[in-house]
């Protein structure tokens, strides 16, 4: 979308190739290879650092972004209900991804605080303890969460 809005706005008169094409056959074949790389970076997402999982989450919001744009161009109800599985499987990847990205953030909070706690404070210690038992929950949630967000990438289909 911020591409076609620069082309407006450079009041470009030169037609590339793709511009050629009907616009419900490059919304398509968009949809198509963006849902392909997703399935495919799902793969590994058991070995993705946060930076990737990250990554992952925002090319899978991009489709969702994309699917709304374009989803005047498919009206078909085939194509519809295929949209809105497409959509409601984007958002449990994105919901998935960003409870991981959360506890990301939720261990350099408490890595963070534990640091910058004076070492004698009675206090501090039970902030710590109550921080190790938070991080380990969310560690054992970790493993259903990535299992749930590889298990939907895989069933990923578009139009």
């Amino acid at each position: 979308m911020i591409d076609t809005l620069r082309w407006i706005e450079a009041e470009q008169t030169i037609a590339t190739e793709g511009a050629k094409a009907p616009i419900r056959k490059f919304a398509a074949g968009l949809l198509r290879r963006r849902v392909k790389k997703v399935r495919k970076q799902a793969r590994y997402l058991d070995r993705m650092p946060p930076q990737e999982r990250h990554k992952l989450r925002i090319s899978a919001k991009k489709i969702r972004y994309g699917l709304d744009f374009f989803e005047s161009l498919f009206q078909s109800r085939r194509e519809q209900k295929q949209l809105a599985g497409l959509s409601k499987h984007l958002k449990k990847i994105q919901n998935a991804l960003g409870s991981l990205n959360d506890f990301v953030a939720h261990r350099d909070m408490a890595v963070d605080a534990a640091l910058r706690a004076p070492a004698s404070s009675r206090e501090a210690r039970a902030r710590a303890f109550a921080e190790g038992v938070m991080l380990g929950r969310e560690d054992q949630a970790v493993k259903p969460l990535v299992k749930v967000a590889v298990r939907v990438a895989r069933s990923l289909e578009v139009i």
